[in-house]
């Protein structure tokens, strides 16, 4: 999947109760991750009052941590508590069918059921549909994946989602169909 491999939340702007100096570790350690070293972004973020370390953004941040390192019971069990708390954000929802695909004990169907809860949520977003096309090709439902792949095309573009999904390792079970697809 191309979409949302990496979370990359926004870094807060200054604002009462979180001080400067907590935006810039904040994006110290996103400028970490952006090399590759989430052991070092993690430190970054070590050193967060309790208080700044559960908003929403650095969470997001915590998220990448995670899915850099592999550890996805943690990132998803982190991204399940991100939905909890923000139900209507969509990166949440996206991180953990993410991170449910790779948990042990998880798999596809449990990110894509997830998922599939998503998509009414967030009507103008490309990504939902795009990853349960992603997770329909995975179970070999290629129906039902050029369903939500039209779904996403609908709502972005038939030539970026075409040009993504032919790039796409999850959906290469299509890639010979693709090739004229939304031309």
């Amino acid at each position: 999947m191309t979409i949302h491999e990496d979370s990359s939340p926004y870094p807060p702007e200054p604002k009462p109760g979180i001080e400067t100096s907590d935006v810039f570790t904040l994006r110290s350690a996103m400028g970490w991750l952006e090399l590759g070293m989430p052991a070092e972004a993690r430190k970054e973020l070590q050193t967060l009052t309790p208080e700044v370390a559960q908003l929403p953004e650095v969470r997001g941040v915590q998220w990448s941590i995670l899915a850099q390192e592999k550890n996805w019971a943690e990132a998803e069990e982190l991204a399940r508590d991100q939905v909890s708390d923000q139900p209507d954000n969509a990166a949440n929802w996206i991180n953990w069918a993410y991170a449910l695909r790779r948990a042990d004990g998880c798999g596809i169907r449990m990110a894509y059921d997830t998922l599939r809860e998503a998509v009414d949520r967030f009507p103008k977003e490309s990504t939902i549909p795009y990853n349960l096309a992603c997770y329909c090709c995975r179970l070999e439902e290629l129906e039902e994946a050029w369903r939500w792949l039209g779904i996403a095309a609908d709502r972005s573009d038939h030539k970026t989602i075409r040009k993504m999904a032919l790039r796409d390792d999850d959906l290469s079970a299509i890639h010979d169909q693709l090739t004229d697809w939304g031309a």
